[in-house]
């Protein structure tokens, strides 16, 4: 009973369809909208304003650098007196590998450290192509 009831509404259809008129717009339909659409379109333009201004900008930066100078003065560059006086820099920079002299690895992590590395590298080209061919 469906497919008969199916077959009438299509049998329907295509006489409505045939009935019908082809409707085509006019031959300046294209000019009229973009007409329409100008003229409601706004014709203010915007402009970028930064929310500091660049002499508020200038008069922050020199104010740093002066107080930077100030402190300088005040507490000192050398590392004997102000507040560097108890730091030991000549230590920050001497490297202490005593902590790995135990570590060993197994192969299986060499292996993966590799492969992750071979895929990575293997990845950027592919991801720059990919990008390439998607960019304008």
């Amino acid at each position: 009973m469906d497919k008969l009831e199916d077959k009438r509404l299509e049998t329907l259809v295509d006489k409505i369809m045939e009935d019908a008129p082809l409707e085509t717009p006019s031959v300046d339909f294209t000019q009229n909208v973009m007409q329409k659409i100008e003229a409601e379109a706004p014709n203010t333009i915007f402009q970028y304003k930064p929310i500091v201004s660049g002499k508020v900008l200038t008069i922050v930066f020199l104010a740093f650098i002066a107080l930077l100078i100030l402190m300088g003065s005040q507490v000192g560059l050398d590392s004997g007196q102000g507040w560097f006086k108890n730091l030991n820099m000549a230590s920050w920079f001497h490297a202490d590998w005593k902590w790995m002299e135990g570590y060993g690895s197994s192969k299986v992590t060499i292996y993966a450290f590799l492969f992750l590395g071979l895929m990575f590298f293997a990845q950027v080209p592919w991801l720059k192509k990919q990008l390439d061919k998607t960019a304008f």
